[in-house]
């Protein structure tokens, strides 16, 4: 009996990459389906446009192709656990639809597999033709991750196969709010590294905008650290010892009789504090925003469609 190997792929809007990515699949999965029985779920996460149709209208010999179409946006993090959730594979490939994770690698993948490796992820060479800003953001962002979080996830991708042991412990995990790269790292499994040159996106265009980023950032960072909420322990320490300082240097002002100024420093250590006190409820209120998120006990997703397709001879 062959094993089964799930492909998953989480897309919104990609009417005009799809047929790209299933072409190619067609390429690198023909040989290697003789020996394993493939499976692609692509997750439309609230798509507008045909990316539902294409995925319906599509068939291969190399592989079966489903569907899971949600009600609306819920962002990628719970599309790949709806494909985790739903689908019942030896292995599980996760992987975008743009060929930016290129499907070559995948024989690659699957052979590391064979060979022990829990989990075999793709690293990136370079950051492809990302602007410049996008490349300082994401510098903080992992180099924040490491330091408050200690998880080192620099030049890592979403392109993974991770064995079903994995996703078994993923599935009994309580949260509902992930971080699926963090969490693969946090499980501490036995992994190997697959550099690859990060293309050029083939067709469309991406639907992350800068608040979508920012958003995913906090998100990511909030769920492996508490340690922005040991920063506000930290500033109203220095903040103290300011005060201390000050008040020393004003009482002796006012027992040696010399005239009390600085009008100027009061108002900016006002000023200061205030900041400094908005910041930190800002960072408490990040975290109760967690918890109540995770209280509520919703759903992480919506399903509007479902379609589990079988393989098909018929032409494309």
């Amino acid at each position: 009996m062959n094993k089964t190997i799930s492909i998953l792929v989480p897309v919104k809007n990609e009417e005009a990459a799809l047929p790209l990515l299933f072409q190619e699949l067609d390429k690198r999965l023909g040989e290697l389906a003789k020996k394993y029985d493939f499976h692609v779920l692509v997750l439309d996460d609230g798509s507008t446009d045909s990316t539902a149709d294409i995925v319906k209208r599509y068939s291969s010999n190399s592989y079966s192709i489903g569907l899971c179409s949600f009600t609306r946006n819920f962002g990628k993090e719970a599309a790949i656990a709806a494909g985790l959730e739903r689908c019942e594979s030896d292995v599980y490939i996760i992987m975008d639809s743009d060929l930016q994770h290129p499907p070559s690698l995948i024989p690659e993948m699957i052979s590391k597999w064979e060979e022990g490796y829990k989990i075999v992820e793709g690293v990136k060479l370079d950051r492809g033709n990302e602007s410049l800003l996008y490349r300082l953001f994401s510098m903080l962002f992992y180099k924040s991750l490491n330091s408050m979080g200690s998880l080192d996830l620099k030049d890592l991708s979403d392109y993974k196969l991770i064995d079903r042991e994995l996703v078994d412990i993923m599935r009994g995990l309580p949260e509902k709010s992930r971080f699926f790269r963090g969490l693969i790292d946090w499980m501490g499994y036995s992994k190997h590294q697959i550099p690859f040159q990060v293309p050029d996106r083939e067709a469309g265009t991406t639907s992350w905008s800068t608040w979508q980023l920012i958003k995913f950032s906090l998100s990511a960072i909030s769920s492996f650290s508490s340690a922005p909420l040991q920063f506000v322990t930290v500033i109203g320490m220095s903040m103290l010892a300011i005060s201390v300082l000050l008040g020393s240097v004003t009482l002796y002002q006012w027992v040696s009789g010399q005239a009390v100024t600085g009008f100027t420093t009061v108002i900016i250590l006002l000023l200061a504090i205030g900041s400094m006190l908005m910041v930190s409820l800002g960072l408490i209120g990040l975290y109760l925003a967690r918890i109540y998120e995770e209280i509520k006990g919703r759903p992480a997703y919506m399903i509007k469609e479902e379609i589990q397709a079988s393989h098909d001879s018929d032409s494309r």
